[in-house]
């Protein structure tokens, strides 16, 4: 997947901790950019960001500025200075009486300058002030501990707005991981390049709106490709405006296997999904005569067959979705056959899943939510697996699923992870109408519409979970307590739609 832009892979490529510190020392040390340059083009990023909320907000009244012993307490300082310096009320709040050279060299020029200096947290701040958070940068190491955890409680307590400079304390950058009274902000300014766990469940939900600046980093020439980015919406938007097809032949036949005693609604809600997402036919192959009754009363547009679930079936299909309401013990048992034998290319989803096999190297897609992926974990690996871990580093267990079957992975959850062998990417899109029974369905239903349209897996993978999840946030606007038939009705809108998202990064110069 290329990234369109030179903007978009600014913004789209995601680093660890590691390569950010890799691009400080080399920046720093190799080529002799001072430390002090580089703080300052950082901290007009962040100034520029508060100003610009203040002066567009006319209740807002004060800026407190929370600075940690380290760098991200120097760029701290430096904001304060710099909003002092045009005239906005601020005052720089130190939570620790420790701090390196850099901080130090900051808090000197702060009272050159006559920044307001505290070094007792004051009340809890009312709706008129903003906080700023420099407390804890991407080189902060496990829980915040001591005065800075005592700062972040406090911040909690204040109910104005909330900006977090490059990552909110708290946060694991790398993960997602979020620790306790770790900072919730409305928007963090990250440099050079986003971070992982800016974009994945929790540490989403603590970033906000998410602005990348590029303040003179280098990236060092031994630095590889990162192997993470986030899915481009305008990337998406240049697969769903394919040409029209001349009849539905020609736009893939997806067919469904799914459809039991009980779950009926599963196979016919993937089937939707398929026709809304542009396949010309959709076959749903169950030997539940209530998926039939469904067929007929709700969706005629949908076929159905009785047919033994072996390699084969549904002959007539290009691409299989695989498990959706497949809760027969009787088909389940022809399933590791099907995965390992049907060359078709696949959307494996639900409890199918419990039979795929490890190492089989045909074109799946396979579309687990948290507690699938732990038990798949746990079936082909030696480790213990369980929800709490997959969602602790769902990079990690998107990357070792990926690996262990040689599929692509789908991670399902706020921040979809696709994993590709070593290569990752993130979801933008999403929210939460889309943690409705069924939705996941509609995935699989909407992944296997673009294979069937000659996607490769991967593409059809990142495509199919944006665009699953710019329909869910749809669905939801439209009409608040969306269902999952909600979600696959509004896929041909977000098709049309996809091309831009608020939770794209903006991007910055300083």
């Amino acid at each position: 997947m290329v990234p369109m832009t030179e903007a978009s892979d600014i913004v789209g490529e995601l680093w660890t901790a590691a390569q950010s510190a890799q691009a400080d020392g080399y920046t720093m040390d190799a080529c002799g950019v001072p430390s002090l340059i580089l703080m300052e083009r950082a901290a007009l990023c962040v100034s520029r960001e508060v100003a610009a909320l203040v002066c567009n907000s006319p209740e807002l009244e004060r800026v407190l500025v929370l600075c940690g012993p380290g760098n991200n307490g120097g760029d701290g300082l430096a904001v304060a200075r710099q909003l002092h310096g045009w005239g906005i009320a601020v005052a720089a709040c130190l939570a620790t009486a420790k701090r390196n050279k850099t901080a130090e060299a900051q808090l000197e020029l702060c009272r050159i300058y006559g920044v307001e200096i505290c070094e007792q947290l004051p009340e809890p701040a009312g709706p008129e002030v903003v906080i700023v958070d420099g407390l804890l940068g991407t080189g902060s190491r496990g829980a915040p501990r001591g005065a800075v955890a005592e700062a972040l409680r406090w911040a909690e307590k204040c109910v104005g707005p909330k900006l977090a400079i490059d990552v909110p304390s708290g946060v694991v950058p790398d993960t997602g991981y979020v620790y306790e009274h770790a900072f919730r902000a409305g928007r963090t300014v990250t440099f050079k390049r986003s971070k992982s766990g800016l974009h994945v469940t929790p540490g989403r939900d603590f970033a906000g709106a998410v602005t990348v600046a590029t303040i003179g980093l280098l990236r060092p020439p031994q630095q590889s490709q990162p192997p993470v980015r986030l899915i481009e919406p305008a990337f998406v938007a240049a697969i769903s405006s394919r040409e029209p097809a001349a009849h539905k032949g020609q736009r893939g036949h997806v067919g469904i296997v799914g459809g039991s005693a009980g779950t009926p609604g599963a196979a016919v809600l993937a089937g939707v999904a398929a026709l809304r997402a542009g396949a010309g036919l959709a076959t749903i192959c169950s030997d539940d005569p209530e998926v039939a009754r469904q067929l007929l009363a709700t969706r005629p547009e949908l076929m159905n067959v009785q047919q033994a679930v072996k390699p084969g079936v549904l002959a007539g299909a290009s691409v299989l979705v695989v498990g959706p309401g497949l809760t027969s013990e009787r088909a389940q048992q022809q399933l590791e056959g099907l995965y390992r034998d049907d060359p078709r290319p696949a959307v494996w989803d639900a409890s199918a899943l419990d039979f795929v096999p490890a190492g089989v190297a045909d074109p799946r897609v396979l579309t687990p939510h948290p507690g699938e992926a732990a038990r798949m974990l746990t079936r082909l690996s030696d480790g213990s697996w369980d929800s709490m871990r997959v969602q602790q580093n769902r990079l990690d267990a998107a990357r070792q699923l990926a690996a262990l079957t040689g599929a692509v992975v789908v991670l399902k959850g706020a921040g979809t992870v696709v994993a590709a062998g070593d290569r990752l990417w993130i979801c933008v899109s999403g929210g939460p109408a889309l943690a409705t029974a069924g939705s996941g369905d509609c995935l699989a239903g909407l992944i296997g519409a673009l294979l069937a349209a000659g996607c490769s897996p991967t593409d059809a993978a990142c495509a199919g979970v944006h665009l699953h999840g710019l329909a869910g946030e749809i669905a939801e606007h439209a009409r608040p307590g969306a269902v999952a038939l909600d979600i696959a009705n509004c896929i041909g809108q977000a098709m049309r739609d996809c091309d831009v998202h608020p939770r794209w990064p903006r991007l910055v110069r300083g």
